[in-house]
C-alpha cells in the first residue's frame, strides 16, 4: 500500500494497532453485555428449576451466582484499557465454570449422556466468546480448553470415543470461523487507518471497495442459488479491476502535472531530459492503463475504432521514445524501419498501444545487448507494422494461443512474465481494425510480430 507524504511504515503500523484496539474494546464490550445477561438468564432458569424440584439443577445455582458478579464486574469496566486483558482471561474461566457446572450435574442426573452432549453448546458458546478478543490465539486455546472438558465430561458420561472426537472436530470448526471473523475484524481495521493516511482519496476508495464488495457478495449468492460459481468469480474481478484501475489514474495524473510543470520551469540539460523521459513514461502508464479498461469493451464490439489517416514514422517514433528508457536500462538497441512517406488508415491511440504492447514484450524477452526493430511497409495484402527480437523463438505450439486472455510466454523462456493481457489487448484491438495479429516467421529475426491492416 502506498503511504501517504509524510507518513512512515511505523507510523501507519501504530495507526492500525491503535484501530485493531479500538476495535476490540468495542466487542469486548459487548461480549461482556452478553455474558451478563446470558449467565442471569441461566441463573434465574435454573434456579426455577430446582426450587420447583429438579434435584438434578442444584448445583447450577451456586456456582452462576458468583459468576454473575464476574460478569457484571466485566461489564463495568469494559470501557478501560485493562478490559482487554480481563476479557482474554474471562475465557478460561467460562470453561472452568462451564465444566464444573456439569461434572457436578453428571452424578445426580438421571440422564448423564444427555448433560455430557449438552454440554457442547456451552463450550462451543464459550469459544464464540473468545472470538470476541480479536486474538486468533485466545480462540484456539479456548477451543483446546474446551475440547479437553468435553471429552472428560462425555468420558465420565460413559460416552464413547467417536462420539468424543466429533465433539472435539466441531469445536476447533467453531474457533476456525471465529478466526475467519476476526481476520475480517482486522481488515476493517485496516481500511479505516488508511482513512487517517489520506482521508480525501481513501474515503472514495473506500466507498467504492465497500460498494464492489456488496456486490460481489449479492453476485456470490445469486452465483450460489444457480450452482455457478465460477462464473461469478470472474465476472467479480472484473469489477474489481475496473474500480482499481479507476483508482490509479488519479495518482497518475499528479504525476503527470508534476514533470510537466518541472520539463517547463527547468533549463535544457540531463534534469529536463529526465522529466521528458518521466513524461514519456507516465503516458505509457496511462495508456496500459486504457488497455485494461478497454479489454470488457473491444470483447462486448462497444469500441469501436476512429480511423483517420496516420504518419506510420510518427507513430512508431512515440512507441520507441516511450520505451527507450527500458531499452537503454537493458543495453538493448531499439530502432525503426520504415519506407518513407507510409500512410495508414486507422485509430492513432489504439494502434499506438497495439504497438506498444508489442514492443514491450519484445524487450522483455530480448538478450541483453540484443535488438529489437520496429518496422512497417506494405505487400499485396496490404499496409502492416512489425516489431521484432532477437530472442528465443516462440514454440509453435504457443502460437495459435499465445493472443488468447490470460496466456503467458513459457517460463524457460524468461521468468519475467506479465499477466497475460498486453497480447490479447494487440489481438482485439487489431481485429478492431478488420486486420489481424500474428507470429510470422522472418529470415534473421527469430520472432517477429505482423499486425496486418486492411488495404
Amino acid at each position: 500500500m502506498d503511504i501517504a507524504p509524510g507518513w512512515t511504515h511505523s507510523s501507519y503500523d501504530e495507526s492500525l494497532a491503535r484501530a485493531v484496539d479500538a476495535q476490540r474494546r468495542s466487542v469486548l464490550g459487548t461480549g461482556a453485555a452478553v455474558r451478563l445477561v446470558g449467565a442471569s438468564l441461566f441463573l434465574l432458569v435454573t434456579t426455577t428449576l430446582w426450587l420447583t424440584g429438579g434435584e438434578d439443577w442444584t448445583p447450577y445455582p451456586l456456582l452462576l451466582a458468583p459468576y454473575v458478579g464476574v460478569a457484571a464486574v466485566l461489564f463495568v469496566v469494559r470501557h478501560r484499557p485493562e478490559a482487554s486483558w480481563l476479557g482474554v482471561l474471562q475465557a478460561p474461566v467460562d470453561v472452568a465454570l462451564v465444566y464444573g457446572l456439569q461434572h457436578l450435574a453428571l452424578p445426580i442426573s438421571p440422564f448423564p449422556a444427555g448433560v455430557a452432549g449438552f454440554s457442547l453448546g456451552l463450550f462451543a458458546l464459550v469459544v464464540t466468546l473468545s472470538g470476541l478478543t480479536l486474538r486468533p490465539t485466545v480462540v484456539y486455546g479456548t477451543a483446546a480448553l474446551s475440547s479437553v472438558a468435553q471429552a472428560a465430561l462425555m468420558r465420565e458420561a460413559g460416552v464413547g470415543w467417536g462420539a468424543v472426537l466429533i465433539a472435539v472436530v466441531t469445536l476447533m470448526m467453531v474457533a476456525a470461523v471465529k478466526h475467519y471473523g476476526t481476520g475480517r475484524l482486522r481488515v476493517l481495521a485496516g481500511a479505516l487507518t488508511r482513512v487517517e493516511v489520506d482521508r480525501a482519496l481513501e474515503v472514495r476508495r473506500f466507498q467504492e471497495v465497500e460498494e464492489a464488495r456488496t456486490l460481489i457478495a449479492r453476485l456470490l449468492d445469486e452465483e450460489h442459488e444457480k450452482n455457478d460459481e465460477l462464473r461469478a468469480l470472474q465476472r467479480d474481478k472484473e469489477l474489481l479491476t475496473q474500480f482499481l484501475v479507476h483508482d490509479l489514474r488519479s495518482p497518475l495524473s499528479a504525476l503527470t502535472m508534476t514533470l510537466s510543470w518541472m520539463q517547463q520551469e527547468l533549463p535544457q540539460g540531463p534534469l529536463n531530459e529526465s522529466a521528458h523521459t518521466g513524461l514519456a513514461v507516465t503516458a505509457r502508464l496511462d495508456r496500459m492503463i486504457m488497455d485494461l479498461m478497454d479489454v470488457p469493451r473491444l470483447e462486448q464490439g462497444r469500441l469501436a475504432p476512429r480511423k483517420v489517416p496516420l504518419d506510420a514514422f510518427q507513430l512508431l517514433e512515440d512507441v520507441r521514445r516511450s520505451l527507450e528508457s527500458v531499452a537503454r536500462a537493458r543495453r538493448l538497441t531499439l530502432d525503426i524501419t520504415l519506407p518513407e512517406g507510409l500512410a495508414l488508415q486507422g485509430d492513432a491511440d489504439l494502434l499506438t498501444r497495439v504497438v506498444e504492447n508489442l514492443a514491450t514484450n519484445a524487450l522483455r524477452y530480448a538478450p541483453t545487448g540484443g535488438n529489437v526493430r520496429l518496422e512497417g511497409g506494405t505487400d499485396a495484402r496490404g499496409p502492416w507494422l512489425a516489431v521484432r527480437n532477437d530472442g528465443p523463438p516462440i514454440p509453435l505450439d504457443l502460437r495459435d494461443k499465445l493472443f488468447d486472455k490470460y496466456v503467458q510466454g513459457a517460463p524457460e523462456r524468461d521468468s519475467r512474465r506479465g499477466y497475460g493481457l498486453g497480447l490479447y489487448f494487440a489481438r482485439l484491438a487489431t481485429e478492431a481494425h478488420g486486420g489481424r495479429l500474428a507470429v510470422e516467421d522472418t529470415p534473421g529475426w527469430p520472432t517477429s510480430f505482423v499486425v496486418r491492416l486492411p488495404a
